[in-house]
C-alpha cells in the first residue's frame, strides 16, 4: 500500500475542508448569492468527517496493522480507503448542490457501509494480534458503526418530512457524539498508546483495561449528556452522571500515564512533536472538564442553548484536539522530511487553530449576556484564511524520505 500517498491525500482533504471553511466565513460577512450556506455547511462537516478525519484514521490504523503483524494482507484496506474517498467527494459535491437529497444520502450510506466492512476486516485480522491498542481501535470502529443510526434517522426525517425538532437534534447529537467521542477519540488513544509502546513506554495490561472500560462506559452512556434538555427520569440521569465521572477518571488516568513517561518522549520525540501533543492534550482536558460540567442543568442549558457555544465546543474537539493530534501522528510516521518550511506550516496552523478557538470561546461566553464582540466575524475569517494557508504550506512541503 502506498502509505505516504494516502497520508498526503488526507492532508490535501484537510486543505479542502479549510477552503470550505473560508468560503463559509466569507459568506457570513459578504455577498455570495450563488452559494447556499446551509448546503455548504453540510458539505463541510461531512467531508471533514469522512474525507479528512476518517480517511486519515483508516490509513494510520492500516499502518498499525502492518507494523504489528506483517503477515496481514493490507490490499483489501486500500480498496476500502478508495471507496471511502469516492463516497466523500460524492458527498462534498452533492451536499453543495442540493443539501440532503437522494444523491447526498446515497453517498453518505456508501461511506457508512464502508465503515461497517472496515470494522469487520479489522475485527477478523486483529484476532491474530495481542496488543494494548487493539481494543481501542475495535471500540472506535464499533462506535463509527453505531453512529450510523443517527445518520439514517436524519435521512429518514428529511425525506419523509416528518421532522420533530427534538428528535432531529437527538439524532444529530447521537451521530456527532459517537463520531467525536467514540470513533475519533478512541482511535487517537489507540495511536497514542502504540506510539508510546514504540518508544519503550508500554502501558500495563491491567491499567489499560481499567482505562478502556471507564472510557467505553463513559462514551456509551455519555450520549445522554447531549440530550439532557429532554425530560429524563432521575434514575437515568444518575447513570449518565456516573458515566461522565467514569470518563473523566479515565481521561486523567491517560494524561497521568503520558506525564509519567514524558522522559521517554523527551528522548525520542522532537520538541515540536511534544508541543503539539501538549496542545492536543490541553484541548482534550478542557473537553473532559466541560463535559463533566454539562451534568449541571444550568451549565447544560447554557451549552446547548447558544449556537456559538456549540460551535466553539465542536471546534475544540475536532480542530484543536483531534486534527492536531492526527497531523502529529502523520508526521511521526517518519515517512516525510521534516523541513523548516513544513515546521513553519505546522506552527502557523497551531496559531490559527488557537486564535480561532479563543475567539469562538469568547463569543460563546459573551453570548450569555447577548453581547457581540466587535469585528469577531472578520477575525474568524482572517484566522480561517491563516489555517488554510498553513495547511497548504504543510501539504506542499510533505516530501517523502528517500530510502537508502
Amino acid at each position: 500500500m502506498q502509505k505516504t500517498f494516502w497520508l498526503k491525500f488526507s492532508v490535501f482533504n484537510f486543505l479542502i475542508v479549510a477552503v470550505l471553511g473560508v468560503i463559509m466565513r466569507y459568506k457570513i460577512m459578504f455577498s455570495l448569492p450563488f452559494v447556499d450556506q446551509k448546503h455548504l455547511q453540510e458539505a463541510h462537516s461531512h467531508f471533514a468527517f469522512y474525507g479528512w478525519i476518517t480517511n486519515a484514521l483508516y490509513v494510520l490504523i492500516v499502518i498499525y496493522l502492518g507494523k504489528i503483524n506483517a503477515s496481514i494482507n493490507l490490499k483489501k484496506y486500500q480498496g476500502l480507503i478508495i471507496v471511502n474517498l469516492v463516497a466523500s467527494f460524492a458527498m462534498l459535491f452533492s451536499f453543495i448542490y442540493g443539501g440532503y437529497f437522494w444523491g447526498s444520502i446515497a453517498a453518505s450510506t456508501a461511506a457508512l457501509l464502508c465503515s461497517f466492512i472496515f470494522f469487520y476486516f479489522f475485527l477478523r485480522d486483529s484476532s491474530k494480534i495481542s496488543d494494548s491498542s487493539k481494543i481501542w481501535f475495535l471500540a472506535g470502529l464499533f462506535f463509527a458503526v453505531i453512529s450510523s443510526v443517527g445518520v439514517f434517522s436524519l435521512g429518514y426525517m428529511k425525506i419523509s418530512g416528518l421532522v420533530s425538532r427534538d428528535y432531529f437534534l437527538a439524532a444529530e447529537y447521537y451521530y456527532l457524539h459517537f463520531q467525536y467521542n467514540g470513533f475519533f477519540i478512541f482511535s487517537c488513544i489507540g495511536l497514542l498508546l502504540f506510539s508510546l509502546k514504540e518508544i519503550n513506554a508500554p502501558i500495563d495490561e491491567r491499567q489499560n483495561k481499567l482505562l478502556f472500560w471507564l472510557s467505553f462506559f463513559g462514551c456509551l452512556v455519555g450520549y445522554g449528556l447531549s440530550v439532557l434538555w429532554m425530560k429524563i427520569p432521575v434514575a437515568i440521569f444518575t447513570v449518565i452522571v456516573i458515566a461522565a465521572i467514569a470518563q473523566t477518571v479515565g481521561a486523567f488516568m491517560l494524561l497521568k500515564f503520558v506525564r509519567k513517561n514524558w522522559i521517554n518522549l523527551v528522548l525520542k520525540w522532537s520538541p515540536m512533536q511534544r508541543f503539539v501533543l501538549l496542545f492536543a492534550a490541553l484541548a482534550f482536558a478542557v473537553k473532559i472538564i466541560l463535559q463533566l460540567g454539562s451534568t449541571i442543568p444550568v451549565v447544560n442549558q447554557f451549552a446547548f442553548g447558544f449556537r456559538n457555544v456549540v460551535i466553539a465546543y465542536l471546534h475544540l474537539v475536532l480542530l484543536m484536539c483531534i486534527a492536531t493530534f492526527i497531523i502529529n501522528q502523520i508526521l511521526a510516521t517518519n515517512f516525510f522530511i521534516i523541513s523548516k518550511s513544513l515546521l513553519l506550516g505546522l506552527k502557523l496552523l497551531l496559531l490559527g487553530i488557537f486564535l480561532n478557538e479563543f475567539t469562538l470561546g469568547l463569543m460563546g461566553v459573551f453570548s450569555i449576556k447577548y453581547i457581540s464582540i466587535p469585528f469577531a466575524n472578520l477575525f474568524l475569517l482572517v484566522f480561517s484564511v491563516l489555517m488554510m494557508v498553513s495547511i497548504f504550506i504543510l501539504f506542499i512541503n510533505m516530501k517523502e524520505k528517500k530510502l537508502l
